[in-house]
C-alpha cells in the first residue's frame, strides 16, 4: 500500500528528481525561507544535483540557471533574456 501511495503522490508532484519526501521536506522549510522564485521547486536545485539528474533523465526543468548571489549562495533562476544567437541566459 505504501509504495501506490508514494507513486500516486510522484504522479501529482511532477519532479521525478525527488522522493515525495523530498519535496513535502522542501515545502516545509519553503515556509520558512522562501525560494528564490516562489513556488518553484527547482530554482531550490544546485548545478550538481542538477547535473545529475539530467543525465539520469530526470531533470524537470534543465532550463534552470544557477548564479551567485551578494552573498556568496547560489540562487537558480529561469533565464528569460536571449544573447545574440538566440540561447536564454
Amino acid at each position: 500500500m505504501k509504495d501506490f501511495e508514494e507513486r500516486r503522490k510522484l504522479v501529482h508532484m511532477h519532479y521525478p528528481c525527488a522522493t515525495w519526501s523530498q519535496y513535502n521536506d522542501w515545502k516545509n522549510a519553503a515556509r520558512l525561507s522562501p525560494p528564490t522564485f516562489p513556488g518553484w521547486f527547482c530554482t531550490d536545485c544546485t548545478p550538481q544535483y542538477q547535473k545529475r539528474m539530467k543525465e539520469e533523465n530526470k531533470c524537470a526543468r534543465p532550463e534552470i540557471r544557477f548564479r551567485i548571489t551578494s552573498s556568496d549562495g547560489i540562487e537558480g533562476f529561469v533565464p528569460t533574456k536571449r544573447n545574440r544567437t538566440g540561447e536564454l541566459f
